[in-house]
């Protein structure tokens, strides 16, 4: 469900949309989510899929970039958009920049490990991604998503084809990272 808050072009950018609850203790979701279970297997009633999630607004900018303009996606693609982001962004520095000039406080290895070991899975995540999908689609694929770089821009039949290829490339990164089927629907 949009509401406003539009670009120059119009196109709406802010979304209400359900995710988990942050305020909300795991005994207090599996409570609630007893408490659902009970309620349809009493009246027979379909399940709600909103147990333990709450509504917030959001800039779909921030979270998929360009891809925000294109009506055609699907939630597979967004998810794939989405997490695509948040890994390229942790991984090539939009993390805040290390002062050397503060003591450092913690010299365990295992955070140091740990840190490690999540870098180069981010790492290993976007080797994989680009060689799939080779240096063009992915590259593509870092300016609309990572960097907003939307096509209206181009003429409307390369735009089509842009936009097409874009989606590709998406569908693509959910198989390589395994984060579901592509419906034929969708």
């Amino acid at each position: 469900m949009s509401i406003g808050g539009d670009d120059m072009s119009g196109r709406l950018l802010r979304s209400y949309r359900m995710v988990p609850d942050p305020s909300m203790t795991d005994s207090e979701f599996y409570h609630q989510q007893a408490r659902e279970l009970e309620r349809v297997s009493r009246s027979g009633a379909k399940p709600n899929p909103n147990v333990g999630k709450v509504h917030v607004l959001e800039n779909a900018m921030t979270r998929i970039g360009a891809l925000c303009y294109i009506k055609e996606k699907s939630e597979l693609q967004e998810k794939a958009a989405e997490l695509f982001k948040a890994t390229y962004e942790s991984l090539y520095g939009a993390q805040p920049g290390i002062d050397m000039s503060n003591p450092i406080v913690d010299r365990t290895i295992i955070a140091h490990d740990a840190g490690m070991a999540s870098r180069v899975d981010r790492a290993d995540k976007m080797r994989k991604a680009l060689d799939m999908l080779g240096r063009t689609a992915f590259n593509r694929v870092v300016a609309s998503v990572c960097m907003g770089i939307s096509f209206r821009h181009l003429h409307w039949r390369k735009r089509k084809e842009e936009v097409q290829a874009l989606l590709d490339s998406l569908d693509a990164i959910a198989v390589i990272w395994k984060l579901g089927r592509k419906s034929d629907g969708a």
